[in-house]
């Protein structure tokens, strides 16, 4: 056991401590009784996330970019109907 550093045990420590935290919140996770999901709709749904992962933020990102292209359309045929 005098093999191992300080940091050595540290490291081991804060390794013991993630696996026991992770376990600890799946096992939660799927012991909830009063949720409405099921284990197949988590793993759609992360699944999804996987293939998309960015889809959450890229949605009001589309949306400004067609509110922009409108009004870059309507100020067009506004500067048209101008001349």
């Amino acid at each position: 056991m005098n093999d191992i550093s300080l940091g050595g045990w540290v490291a081991i420590g804060i390794i013991a401590v993630l696996l026991l935290v992770t376990n600890l919140s799946l096992f939660s996770l799927l012991r909830k009784k009063d949720s409405d999901h099921s284990t197949s709709s988590i793993l759609a749904e992360t699944m999804k996330t996987l293939k998309n992962p960015w889809e959450k933020e890229d949605q009001p990102l589309r949306e400004l970019s067609e509110q922009v292209a409108r009004l870059k359309e309507s100020k067009t045929e506004k500067s048209d109907q101008g001349d």
